[in-house]
């Protein structure tokens, strides 16, 4: 990258206008390599460090994409923002420009567990698309026992009544009388707990677990977040 006008990059940072990023500048709230500086025309090199509300940046990885990894709690829910409820991305307030994170798909205001959120457009299409058919896997605890006949209605694929088109073929295990460990691959609305109600099961707990073959890191407490790494990414689509 070279070197770049330090409002440019306060700019790209905070989601502010230029103008204002300048301003913000010149009233010494930003630092170059643990010195304030004022002028907004001042230029950083890829080496230098800038500090901002006390959170420093490497300049080299500014303008890189971010991925992070968030153990969604119940009652967060997953949009850009909400007049009522707490949105996931609040959750991220150690980083900076949030306005230009975003929920990669969707958890329902009640369901826990995997969540990537991110700046790459690309990677939330991807990820989102039915077309690419990634594997999402959930805990879901029941109010009735699960039969063992479920195993097979779940691998024919269901059809619900509020949807047009048959729902593919999941797969079911039972891992208590009433938990189950169910792998869908089109993350359609309520996907999981309309299988279960199509048996006569209601889902009380859910849980998502796995997006591909990255699992959730279970060392993150609800509301808890990480970046994740490049091999991390690759795990998505596997």
């Amino acid at each position: 990258m070279g070197q770049v006008r330090l409002d440019r990059l306060v700019s790209h940072l905070t989601g502010l206008s230029r103008k204002d990023a300048s301003k913000f500048i010149k009233e010494g709230q930003v630092k170059v390599a643990d010195e304030t500086i004022f002028d907004p025309a001042f230029k950083v090199s890829d080496s230098q460090s800038v500090v901002i509300d006390d959170l420093e940046t490497q300049v080299s990885d500014i303008y890189k994409k971010r991925y992070f990894m968030v153990n969604k709690p119940q009652g967060c829910i997953c949009a850009d923002k909400d007049r009522n409820l707490p949105v996931v991305v609040d959750l991220l307030q150690d980083e900076l420009n949030l306005e230009s994170l975003h929920c990669a798909g969707r958890l329902d205001l009640d369901t826990t567990g995997l969540l990537i959120v991110t700046d790459d457009g690309d990677l939330n299409h991807k990820i989102t698309s039915p077309k690419k058919e990634i594997s999402k896997t959930y805990l879901a605890r029941t109010n009735l026992k699960i039969e063992e006949s479920l195993i097979d209605r779940f691998a024919q694929g269901l059809k619900h009544p509020k949807e047009v088109k048959r729902y593919k073929s999941a797969h079911l295990e039972i891992l208590e009388e009433n938990l189950g460990k169910v792998t869908v691959s089109e993350g359609r609305y309520h996907e999981v707990k309309r299988l279960f109600e199509l048996c006569g099961l209601e889902v009380i707990e859910l849980k998502r677990i796995a997006i591909g073959k990255l699992n959730l890191d279970e060392t993150l407490d609800e509301g808890e977040y990480r970046p994740l790494e490049e091999s991390e990414l690759q795990l998505l689509f596997a």
